[in-house]
């Protein structure tokens, strides 16, 4: 890749799950639990800069199944007693580039496995189980306006959820901040073996 091309290029970190409360006295037959799909940045930061919308995709035996939002907090809360995969679009800015929309799924969990009770302990009406995972979207070559604006974007909280003091407590949190470093080391690296590519292809073209 061109040193040039490189430079256009912007990456944001998205978090994309479930979190799900048991209902204890207040469960039946079909309502177990009230959960939550959403889409949230990492440590709370605030996404407004470079999402248009997020679309949620349920199960077709929810009223409206499809769901959009088009600002924070991106969520969607139920109630129900069944697991599925829930399709997730999410829609950047039109000056982004050519990576506009990514689309994926989540699993929506409810029952915590044994291997997730001996790590955070029983599912409470106060204890949730949450399922997510860390995406790092990439924009190649974006657009000026939108350069600009991810290159100059200092950090802001988004509108608060009704879920900021469990997703702060999340054991798995430190994981997915040590995988974000990773990258971001990773990346470093890559520009730096690119530019002592183009150094030997310089050498070799001279020669």
């Amino acid at each position: 890749m061109a040193r040039g091309a490189d430079e256009r290029d912007r990456t944001q970190a998205i978090i994309v799950g479930t979190i799900a409360y048991y209902l204890g006295k207040k469960a039946d037959e079909y309502h177990s639990h009230r959960w939550t799909v959403y889409v949230r940045g990492l440590d709370g930061e605030d996404l407004s800069h470079c999402v248009e919308s997020v679309e949620f995709a349920l199960h077709p035996s929810f009223d409206e199944p499809t769901r959009v939002l088009t600002q924070a907090p991106y969520e969607v809360t139920e109630t129900g007693w069944g697991e599925f995969d829930i399709g997730v679009k999410i829609t950047f800015s039109s000056d982004c580039g050519e990576a506009r929309t990514v689309t994926t799924t989540t699993p929506l969990k409810l029952f915590p496995s044994a291997e997730e009770i001996a790590r955070h302990g029983p599912q409470t009406t106060k204890k949730p189980l949450i399922k997510e995972r860390y995406e790092e979207i990439v924009f190649h070559e974006c657009d000026g306006g939108f350069y600009k604006r991810m290159k100059s974007h200092a950090w802001k909280r988004a509108p608060k959820s009704a879920h900021d003091d469990a997703w702060s407590s999340f054991k798995d949190k430190p994981e997915l901040v040590g995988i974000y470093a990773a990258r971001e080391v990773t990346k470093e690296r890559i520009k730096i073996l690119e530019q002592q590519l183009e150094v030997l292809e310089s050498i070799d073209a001279n020669a």
